[in-house]
């Protein structure tokens, strides 16, 4: 599926996108909250701007995304990986993270996430929130 046809899915209001291939597409400021893309691969996306509230990332590839500026509160980003993704000023609030890779991620903070083996962008593994959410 490219990207013409998702915007026409989720107009239409389809929520889901389990393991759709958006690899290094341009959604800059979209709506996606509230949808399910888990096992999606994001890998390079452009999710500038992006309000991801509440949205399923599951499993999700997003690692090498532009999230800068995204909405990511009380996102399922339960084994997501986030590698080299730039999260610089990105809302985690919330944000389940529990078994994602964060290595060499663009973070300023994930105090404010669900942090369970969760792998940090220095590679310290964070079990700080294990039990929690």
């Amino acid at each position: 599926m490219d990207v013409e046809e998702f915007f026409s899915r989720l107009n239409a209001g389809e929520t889901n996108f389990t393991g759709i291939d958006l690899r290094g597409a341009c959604l800059i400021r979209s709506d996606l909250r509230d949808i399910n893309l888990s096992g999606s691969d994001l890998r390079n996306a452009d999710l500038t701007d992006v309000d991801l509230a509440r949205v399923n990332l599951m499993g999700a590839n997003l690692s090498g995304a532009i999230l800068l500026n995204a909405n990511l509160e009380y996102a399922i980003l339960v084994g997501t990986d986030l590698r080299g993704a730039d999260l610089e000023c990105a809302i985690l609030e919330c944000a389940n993270l529990t078994n994602a890779n964060l290595r060499n991620a663009i973070n300023e903070s994930v105090l404010d996430a669900i942090l369970c083996n969760t792998i940090l962008p220095n590679g310290r593994i964070s079990n700080d929130d294990c039990g929690r959410g």
